[in-house]
């Protein structure tokens, strides 16, 4: 028997009951579909578009409205089927996308109940109560939770990363160090770890070991702006001009409206010499300072270039 969706999704639904007039009366029976269904008859408006497709199975529209049926019945999984039809011809369908990602946000709540009904204690309740707290911008909560994650499972390099994560955004460096040498160190290296370890040297100015880590990250992640910049950066601060700039223009390729990059390549440029490139990167700067409004609080453009890495 079909599980009743949750009062949030029918809430959800009754505002879209609305939402979609593109979809109406495009033929007879799918006018004698829509009617059904806005009447509240989502039993009838199914059997209505089933018999409507066996006659003309490509019709998009009613598959959509097929689907629409059985989610209103609580019929997830076999509504999903129904749009991922639609998206096989149609893979750019707004409308298919929309109740995919309706379908996803419902049962992502439901297992999300689910496992904390049935594993409380785990890791991985752990991790998810830790990661809803971050969104709340709850940070305290966000620690305990991942300290109970990483008790539950000494072995959880998403709950050692994730920790790690929030104690390098609070700049609590040395701790951070640590827990992302440990998510490294149980689980296969990746570039949220290796970027992290270099980020962390470079806020403390150790750049030899910050650029040694994000040399890591960008082979891990070579179409990372973030990486390539970070790993420019480090160098340049290491006085490694030469290196340091085919870096920060790789980062720059990825992410044309990289400031932090233009500024570090005008200055690499400068002290190298290279007086014409580094006037060409400084006005390229200077045009994207023109073209902003300045909000409050905002940085300088020759903000110190360790302060404005990538998060």
């Amino acid at each position: 028997m079909p599980q009743a969706p949750t009062l949030r999704f029918i809430l959800c639904w009754l505002l879209l009951l609305v939402a979609a007039p593109h979809l109406l009366a495009e033929s007879p029976e799918l006018a004698e579909c829509t009617s059904a269904f806005y009447r509240g008859e989502f039993v009838q408006a199914e059997r209505l578009a089933q018999k409507a497709l066996r006659i003309h199975p490509e019709a998009a529209p009613m598959r959509i409205m097929l689907a629409r049926a059985m989610l209103a019945q609580g019929k997830f999984q076999p509504a999903f089927e129904e749009l991922r039809k639609v998206l096989s011809s149609d893979p750019n369908n707004s409308d298919a996308l929309y109740y995919v990602s309706l379908i996803a946000r419902e049962l992502s709540q439901r297992e999300y109940q689910r496992l904390l009904a049935t594993a409380p204690d785990s890791d991985r309740a752990h991790q998810l109560l830790a990661e809803a707290a971050l969104e709340a911008e709850n940070p305290s909560q966000a620690e305990t939770e991942f300290q109970s994650a990483l008790r539950a499972n000494p072995r959880s390099a998403d709950a050692a990363l994730g920790l790690a994560d929030l104690k390098r955004s609070q700049s609590k460096f040395d701790e951070a160090i640590v827990y992302y040498t440990q998510a490294g160190k149980v689980g296969p290296m990746s570039y949220p770890v290796a970027y992290g370890l270099g980020a962390c040297y470079t806020y403390q100015k150790d750049y030899s070991q910050a650029a040694d880590w994000l040399r890591k990250a960008v082979a891990l992640a070579p179409d990372s702006a973030a990486g390539h910049f970070a790993l420019g950066n480090a160098l340049y601060q290491s006085g490694q001009l030469d290196a340091a700039i085919p870096e920060l223009k790789r980062s720059l390729q990825l992410e044309p409206r990289m400031k932090q990059a233009y500024f570090l390549l005008g200055r690499g440029y400068s002290k190298l010499g290279r007086q014409a490139e580094a006037q060409a990167a400084f006005q390229k700067l200077d045009q994207m300072n023109r073209s902003e409004v300045p909000s409050a609080g905002s940085k300088p453009a020759d903000a110190s270039p360790e302060q404005e890495l990538p998060q």
